[in-house]
């Protein structure tokens, strides 16, 4: 990585002003901006049809030609192959690129774009990643001139707080630090990455549905013992992926949670002992803790005070979590001692099976099948 350098502003402003100037792309170019706000950083990289093609086919049927519909079949090729060949770091910290927005179709495109336009019709493909507050720095590195040829070069220009810096990647000048100026004060940095936590388990829908199909226990002592091991088994693996001692594809931690929820929600079915349950949550725990720090990752950690950070996040989960359970044991214990509490109880699971099969088609697929 290396700090911006007046050498490489002047040169990517020559090289704008000779495009610009031009009135046309220049072969073997692509283009990256970066906008950087208080609570999203908008990544745009904008590649020519004759460039994506060199990714993944785009005329699927031969007939020179690409239409709308291959496009929207090749985009989730060409997604992958940018996460795969573009890192991104926040707060020089290895982050996630977010959910990506569909390509955008040229509006003068009509039903299709011939081949002799391939190589100026551009696409973007944007991905926007929601964040804390302004980060302190942020780093892009490009790792695809193996297959888009070491000739190619990335015109890249980084947006934030009213001013917009250009800067040239090529083969020899694959990546570059954008620092934003701002640091984060304590105070807040604790109340937010709190807030974080307990926002995370109130809409992760995967978590609170895990939860409950743990909650089919007959004793409080149980209920302590199966909270116990989902915290601590979490904890550990958060903090082991946040530091990148451990690292798992974010998709393979998504199926392994749509996997657990669905176990245990079919395990209600037919176990008549909970006794064991606590070991097996502290199992499956340290796959949500992979869960958690995806989505650290994604918002990007601050540079300094990661450990208060790490246990700000915690604590917030926990709190949301005791809330949770504050709120559904009660119930459940209720209805255990009710003549239909066994109707309840495989209706429930039956429902939170169902819940966990679809999110495990959607992660594994990459489809849309649950409305949120």
């Amino acid at each position: 990585m290396r700090n911006r350098s007046w050498v490489r502003f002047t040169c990517a402003a020559l090289v704008f002003a000779l495009a610009i100037r031009a009135f046309a792309h220049t072969p073997d170019t692509s283009y990256c901006r970066v906008t950087i706000a208080p609570h999203e950083v908008e990544f745009k990289f904008s590649y020519d049809l004759t460039t994506l093609a060199r990714v993944v086919p785009l005329d699927a049927n031969g007939d020179h030609k690409v239409s709308r519909a291959e496009l929207e079949a090749a985009t989730p090729a060409i997604q992958i192959f940018i996460r795969e060949h573009i890192y991104l770091d926040l707060n020089q910290r290895e982050a996630e690129f977010a959910e990506a927005e569909p390509a955008a179709w040229p509006e003068d495109a009509g039903d299709g774009i011939p081949e002799s336009e391939f190589g100026q019709r551009l696409l973007g493909f944007t991905f926007r990643n929601p964040v804390l507050s302004l980060p302190e720095d942020v780093t892009i590195t490009f790792d695809f001139f193996e297959q888009l040829g070491s000739a190619h070069t990335i015109l890249g220009a980084f947006v934030c707080n009213g001013h917009e810096d250009e800067v040239i990647f090529t083969r020899f000048e694959p990546d570059y630090l954008y620092d934003t100026g701002f640091v984060m004060p304590v105070g807040d940095q604790i109340a937010q990455y709190f807030k974080l936590g307990v926002k995370h388990i109130f809409l992760g829908y995967d978590h609170i549905a895990f939860l409950l199909a743990l909650l089919f226990v007959k004793r409080f002592v149980d209920l302590l013992k199966i909270i116990t091991a989902f915290t601590v088994a979490h904890t550990l693996t958060l903090a082991l992926a946040v530091l990148q001692i451990v690292k798992l594809p974010p998709q393979l931690v998504e199926i392994g949670i749509a996997v657990t929820i669905m176990y245990v929600a079919a395990e209600n079915l037919w176990v008549k002992s909970t006794l064991h349950r606590w070991m097996l949550t502290f199992g499956f725990g340290l796959i949500h803790g992979f869960g958690f720090a995806n989505v650290l990752r994604e918002l990007g950690l601050p540079s300094s005070g990661l450990a208060r950070s790490l246990v700000s996040f915690n604590l917030g989960v926990e709190a949301g979590q005791i809330i949770i359970v504050g709120v559904l044991w009660p119930v459940l214990w209720w209805s255990n001692r009710q003549p239909w509490a066994g109707r309840v109880r495989v209706g429930l699971s039956i429902i939170i099976f169902l819940f966990g099969a679809a999110w495990f088609v959607e992660r594994s697929f990459r489809l849309k099948i649950l409305p949120f």
